[in-house]
């Protein structure tokens, strides 16, 4: 998953599990409606944070960020987000920062196909 080619064959259920998000709401979609309008209302700064500390180089601000967005997108069933970010997150906890340029225009990707899919 280290090209954007692969990323643009993943399925509407990868980049959004809604049914095993309403499900670990206990079937509750009007909750995960309300998660998934707090989720795009804050996707966008956590993915500006992230893209400053990758741009500083600051390992531990990419590791923090990227954690933060993995929780986010898990709590939802952004799962191709949730992915990627736990990917970028352990690599930083690393202090690898050799590909997060790459990583993060991957990450950028799905994260605009993840919101047109929630949008739809």
């Amino acid at each position: 998953m280290d090209t954007l080619n692969t990323q643009h064959a993943l399925s509407k259920e990868k980049l959004w599990n809604k049914e095993a998000a309403i499900s670990r709401l206990g079937g509750n979609e009007g909750l995960l409606n309300r998660i998934v309008e707090m989720f795009l209302a804050q996707i966008e700064q956590k993915q500006n944070a992230l893209q400053a500390s990758a741009e500083a180089e600051d390992a531990e601000g990419v590791r923090f960020n990227s954690h933060a967005m993995k929780g986010v997108s898990g709590d939802v069933g952004a799962d191709a987000i949730r992915e990627k970010a736990a990917e970028i997150e352990v690599k930083a906890k690393q202090g690898d920062l050799s590909n997060v340029v790459s990583d993060m225009a991957v990450l950028d990707e799905l994260i605009q196909q993840t919101v047109d899919v929630m949008r739809a």
